[in-house]
């Protein structure tokens, strides 16, 4: 069973045309002025023409979109999440299984599959548009016999907001996108100023519990503790890594994170050889409150990226979580 849980989370884990205003020059006539007052009026009334438009993927794969997607479907959290937050959920028809952001997402829309597409069910939706992940293209032939397909797979906050703007773009909410790119790195920027010339405490991210997985150079964990402020103790090895517990108790790390799903719990810690650490010794040991603001490449990411800092500095974020406590063992 830990070891399904363990794959399914690496899974979850791995054109403006612009218009001209031709005015006409005026000779004073009350006529000409009616008829400049009129050309005005119907150049700046006809709307912008964004379809056809054509784009290009996160698979470098050009996709044309021959006009506004209202029949959306999305087979992944991530991509149904980055959608929300630039107003263009009203267009999703289809999610899957573990969708579960915004409250209540599930109400009124078709679970496809989990991570693996039911192609029938797509298919009788009469989707205008599909977006998945890089998962999916072993599934593209028959997908794209359905409507056009959109791969969304950002590997980094900056491919986040690359993926903001090339949804704004096809669901012609552009504004929209920008606006939440802006938002996020204000938030960003704003977490970076209270860690700022800080002391870098030595943090172990604990992914998986058994075998001892972390995460290394490469990962959205590794980039979002090095936002924080934290210093990666397995920041020199690549993707997500298995290390031993010799190797972490060697590098002693002050700060332990792991997400709800870990396969292991912060007191569990205290009963093994991790109990050596300093970050157990002092108590400095936290459990996020979602896998989700992690595990997702959506804006939620910036959640995630909070709660880390709050654990490296909870004087500089009024945070206050509960110590770790070993029991002593008798003996």
């Amino acid at each position: 069973m830990k070891k399904t849980m363990f794959i399914a989370l690496l899974l979850v884990f791995g054109v403006f045309i612009a218009g001209c205003v031709n005015q006409a020059p005026s000779t004073g006539t009350q006529t000409t002025q009616e008829q400049t007052t009129s050309q005005e009026t119907q150049t700046t009334t006809t709307p912008i023409e964004r379809y056809p438009l054509k784009v290009v993927d996160f698979a470098n794969r050009e996709v044309t979109i021959e006009s506004e997607p209202e029949r959306i479907v999305s087979l992944a959290p991530s991509i149904t999440e980055t959608l929300y937050f630039i107003g263009a959920l009203d267009k999703v028809i289809g999610i899957t299984k573990w969708d579960n952001y915004p409250e209540n997402v599930q109400e009124g829309r078709t679970v496809v599959g989990d991570m693996d597409p039911n192609i029938e069910v797509i298919a009788s939706l009469n989707p205008d548009l599909i977006i998945a992940l890089s998962y999916h293209i072993r599934y593209l032939d028959q997908l794209e016999k359905i409507a056009p397909v959109l791969i969304i797979e950002p590997q980094s906050i900056e491919g986040i907001y690359n993926a903001l703007e090339l949804l704004g773009n096809v669901t012609n909410r552009p504004e929209q996108a920008q606006e939440v790119i802006i938002d996020m790195k204000n938030k960003i920027e704003d977490i970076q100023k209270k860690v700022e010339g800080k002391r870098k405490p030595k943090v172990f991210y604990i992914v998986w519990g058994d075998p001892l997985m972390t995460a290394g150079n490469g990962t959205f964990i590794n980039e979002l503790l090095a936002l924080a402020g934290g210093d990666n103790i397995f920041g020199d090895v690549q993707g997500w890594a298995q290390v031993s517990i010799e190797e972490v108790i060697a590098r002693n790390p002050e700060v332990i994170i792991l997400p709800p799903s870990a396969g292991i719990t912060a007191n569990e810690l205290c009963q093994g050889a991790l109990a050596n650490t300093d970050a157990v010794k002092n108590g400095n040991v936290y459990t996020l409150s979602n896998d989700d603001i992690i595990a997702r490449q959506s804006p939620r990411i910036v959640e995630g990226l909070e709660e880390i800092a709050m654990f490296l500095y909870p004087e500089e974020f009024n945070f206050q979580g509960q110590p770790l406590v070993c029991e002593a063992s008798a003996g």
